[in-house]
């Protein structure tokens, strides 16, 4: 049996999160809802239109008193949001914000999607070899396009729409992530399984294509280094680690399940058509690739990628009774 279904989704004013802040998000134009600098309060107030654009950079931001240098509106931002009980940033750095990214969820803008799901499998009956089934399912995606908010421009067909399995990422110490996919573009599950009588065994395995993520770089990789080959960031030297990007590698897993049933055999009708099945999850126990995460955004902070289980290798034993 082969099944082939090419797809397409389109939503408008979808509920849509902003992306990880990169190099380039502060000046895109579709995502000028959700950045705030002093210059977007020019026109507050009276008076506030020759300050805000004046000193538009919050350096003499008074913390402790009287909020009246540079932009008030903007440095009365800054202060609230740092006094925020769940805050986890040093407030110290009031003085060094230049900017506010509001990452709230928004109806704004569109998704559209365009893919491929199949769906293949074979079955054949061996006689003394047993019954072997064979199959794979998933889906390839062609294009996943979206703007956030293709209101905002003047000329609504102006706006930036982006595809997510052919963009440009910020770049990681002046390595450029050009063309590249921030999803993973195939994804399927396949299976081979063989039983005979009682017993039965089946293998599958699991696949999600190589992607890149759009966290942040670590400070002390390419081209970010205080001495050349070193390994301290916060300068513009090449660093003894060059050639990082954001790139995951696939990722495969395995597993296994391994089963028994009691059919009619068992003279006690109790012991009819019982199932014993041994699970085991994960065989290699593999974990998911390395990925910098310091972000607390859509999770905490972690060294590898929370969009994939780190549980390594499980083992079940589930039995069943069908009457």
């Amino acid at each position: 049996d082969a099944q082939v279904t090419w797809y397409s989704v389109k939503i408008d004013g979808a509920l849509r999160g902003f992306a990880n802040p990169n190099t380039t998000s502060v000046n895109d134009p579709t995502l000028g809802s959700s950045y705030i600098v002093p210059t977007d309060l020019a026109f507050l107030h009276t008076g506030a239109d020759t300050q805000c654009h004046n000193n538009n950079n919050p350096g003499n931001l008074g913390v402790t008193t009287g909020l009246t240098a540079g932009c008030p509106e903007f440095e009365t931002m800054v202060v609230k949001l740092l006094s925020d009980p769940r805050n986890v940033v040093n407030p110290a750095i009031a003085t060094s914000v230049l900017w506010i990214n509001d990452g709230g969820t928004a109806n704004n803008g569109f998704i559209s999607v365009q893919g491929l799901d199949f769906n293949l499998s074979y079955d054949t009956d061996l006689g003394n070899f047993g019954a072997w089934n064979a199959g794979i399912s998933g889906t390839y995606y062609l294009h996943q396009n979206g703007a956030n908010n293709t209101s905002e421009p003047l000329n609504p067909a102006a706006a930036t729409v982006q595809d997510l399995f052919h963009t440009t990422l910020g770049n990681v110490g002046g390595v450029n992530q050009v063309g590249v996919e921030s999803l993973p573009r195939l994804r399927y599950r396949g299976r081979l399984g063989w039983s005979d009588g009682p017993w039965s065994v089946t293998g599958f395995v699991d696949y999600q294509s190589h992607f890149f993520h759009t966290q942040n770089a670590p400070p002390n990789v390419n081209n970010q280094c205080l001495v050349a080959g070193g390994t301290v960031g916060g300068g513009s030297l090449p660093c003894a680690i060059t050639g990082y990007t954001n790139i995951e590698p696939s990722y495969y897993t395995f597993d296994l399940s391994v089963g028994y049933d009691t059919g009619d055999d068992p003279a006690n009708d109790y012991l009819k058509h019982v199932g014993i099945q041994l699970v085991v999850q994960n065989i290699m126990d593999r974990h998911p690739a390395f990925e910098y995460r310091i972000s607390t955004g859509a999770g905490n902070p972690a060294e590898f990628d929370i969009s994939k289980s780190d549980q390594g290798r499980t083992i079940g034993l589930v039995l069943t009774k069908t009457w």
